[in-house]
């Protein structure tokens, strides 16, 4: 009888254990799958904000460019790609005008045949 009462309690006892660990276990997962939503609902509304971010700062550009100083940087750009261009031409006609020069005969001169010493040709 002693023998048949402890396998008994064991049983209980290991029953117990079971409906407990299978309770943890049931827990656990209700805990999970809070998590994942909450994790879900935090990922669409980050994303949702990185859109909203995306937006603003493309207006703030928008503004930036349509204000004085964004209307100024624009004109100094322009202002600068046009000298830069200028020069880059009188650079190149310097070049042709130095070619030239280095092609003609060292004896003669192009600039003035006869030079004027004020007595004049009459």
């Amino acid at each position: 009888m002693k023998s048949s009462l402890g396998v008994l309690l064991a049983a209980v006892i290991v029953v117990a254990l079971l409906v407990f660990e299978y309770w943890q276990y049931r827990d656990e997962q209700a805990y999970r799958e809070t998590l994942n939503t909450q994790l879900i609902q935090l990922s669409e509304r980050v994303s949702s904000i990185d859109q909203r971010v995306q937006l603003a700062k493309s207006e703030m550009d928008k503004i930036q460019q349509n204000s004085l100083g964004g209307l100024i940087e624009t004109a100094n750009d322009a202002l600068i790609q046009g000298w830069s261009a200028m020069i880059n031409s009188v650079e190149k006609e310097l070049e042709r005008a130095k070619q030239g020069i280095a092609a003609q005969p060292n004896g003669s001169s192009s600039a003035d045949p006869a030079p004027n010493n004020g007595a004049g040709s009459r």
